[in-house]
This record gives C-alpha cells, sequence and structure tokens, in this order.
C-alpha cells in the first residue's frame, strides 16, 4: 500500500478580522530591514530615489525570507 501525500489544507482567517502574529512579525521584520538598508543607501549615496528603490526591494526580499525561517 503506498501512502498518500499529505494535503495542504489552507489556513482559515482569524473570524475578528486581524493578522496572526507570525504575519505581524515577519512584516515588522522586513519593514525594519527595509528601513535599514534605506538609510545606509541614502547615506553612502546621498540620492533619495536610490534609497526607496532599494528599501522597497528589501522589502519583498526580506518578506520572503523571513517567511520561509519563520515557518
Amino acid at each position: 500500500m503506498t501512502a498518500s501525500p499529505p494535503t495542504n489544507t489552507p489556513v482559515q482567517p482569524d473570524p475578528d478580522g486581524r493578522i496572526s502574529l507570525r504575519v505581524a512579525v515577519i512584516a515588522t521584520l522586513s519593514v525594519l530591514s527595509a528601513t535599514v538598508a534605506g538609510s545606509l543607501t541614502w547615506l553612502a549615496h546621498d540620492n533619495i530615489a536610490n534609497a526607496v528603490l532599494v528599501g522597497l526591494g528589501t522589502v519583498a526580499a526580506a518578506y520572503v525570507f523571513f517567511q520561509r525561517l519563520i515557518h
């Protein structure tokens, strides 16, 4: 008899409409990482446009990183 693969059941949203603690921690860490990266870029190059672009890219990359790290 072969074992069936585990089914991935979707997580039901909170009935109160609040986000989970895991999502809050991941979002906070990603925004904090983006703030640090954007600030360091601005201090190094004195160009606000580059700092904003680096910060936005860092938010996306950090969110994926912390989502995989905190699983």
